[in-house]
């Protein structure tokens, strides 16, 4: 969705462009672009490996990504984990989001980290409205998504069989059509603050299991748990599932087990106001499983990662977990299924 303010972490910047413009819900627009730019001249995407830019030619546009490559050679062929930004982001502003975490587990697991870059910095990710370029212009980033991978292993020794997907919001509903549309290609995919699109979870129920995790906030202002319509200053983004019926759609598509495990995970960082129910299915065909994570009193946030605007605009960013350590280690566990 094409919300720009998604990548901040100059929390006074942003404190002063609110004060100055506390009625006027609009400068959520001005504060992405102006905060990016704060954000380019930060130095330290942390990391022994390296962060490099790319263009890629599809569709007759210069599409970009960045790729992050470890340092030491596993001497194997390396998993790739796709992260996709939120619609307004860029995908440098989803290094600064997750605070790099992604490239330390890289470092020390051994696989690719890919961020692509939407057009005008949004997905097509299935939603029905005319709310983007992306989705205006029907822009198919499925297939550049697939052209990467397929650039990537004439240029790297991949696992083609291990490739993943994560992203928030806009970047988590594009991870969820990667999975519905290339099940043959994504092993699995995990997404933050997003469900599916209503209309387009009727094309998602064909053939191919694909290992699933969803991490919503009970209190997203934004992407509503229950389900219905996206809001972003009072325009609608598309109409959704709720997140249980989005895990009820890969329960039944996976075939997993209906009776879930429920586990109350460690309330880690009290002063946060968060705590986090685990529920796991189990059991799908090849080995599959879908997880929730329902954070309640959890927003529009990363857990673990940057509170990039205020509580009272987007609610709270959970402490409990760091959401790229539980989501490489869902994925881990699907590579040995």
């Amino acid at each position: 969705m094409p919300y720009r303010h998604l990548y901040s972490g100059c929390r006074h910047t942003l404190h002063a462009i609110i004060i100055f413009s506390r009625n006027q819900m609009k400068a959520w627009v001005y504060t992405g672009s102006i905060l990016f730019l704060l954000l380019q001249g930060m130095t330290g995407d942390r990391g022994t490996g390296t962060l490099t830019a790319h263009v890629l030619q599809y569709g007759g546009m210069d599409r970009q990504y960045l790729k992050y490559l470890p340092a030491e050679d596993f001497n194997r062929p390396m998993p790739v984990l796709f992260c996709l930004h939120g619609g307004g982001g860029k995908a440098r502003g989803m290094v600064r989001l997750t605070k790099s975490r992604f490239h330390r587990l890289a470092d020390n697991s051994g696989f690719i980290v890919i961020y692509p870059q939407g057009v005008d910095k949004g997905w097509n990710d299935g939603r029905v409205g005319d709310y983007s370029t992306a989705t205006r212009e029907n822009i198919d980033d499925v297939g550049f998504i697939r052209e990467i991978i397929f650039e990537l292993s004439n240029t790297h020794n991949i696992a083609a069989d291990r490739i993943f997907t994560t992203g928030i919001s806009n970047g988590g509903f594009m991870s969820m059509r990667l999975a519905c549309e290339l099940p043959q290609l994504i092993r699995g995919a995990a997404v933050v603050a997003a469900t599916i699109g209503e209309e387009f979870a009727a094309n998602c129920r064909g053939e191919g299991p694909v290992n699933i995790l969803i991490m919503n906030g009970i209190n997203d202002p934004l992407v509503p748990f229950s389900g219905g319509y996206v809001k972003v200053l009072r325009k609608t983004r598309g109409k959704i599932l709720s997140t249980y019926d989005a895990v009820n759609l890969w329960v039944e598509r996976n075939g997993c087990e209906r009776d879930p495990e429920t586990v109350s995970m460690p309330d880690a960082d009290p002063a946060d106001g968060t705590t986090i129910q685990k529920v796991s299915y189990t059991n799908g065909e090849d080995g599959t499983s879908v997880v929730l994570y329902e954070i309640m009193n959890g927003g529009h946030t990363w857990p673990g990662g940057v509170q990039y605007l205020g509580e009272r605009l987007i609610g709270k960013t959970s402490r409990d977990i760091n959401a790229c350590d539980e989501i490489w280690r869902f994925f881990s566990e699907a590579m040995v299924q």
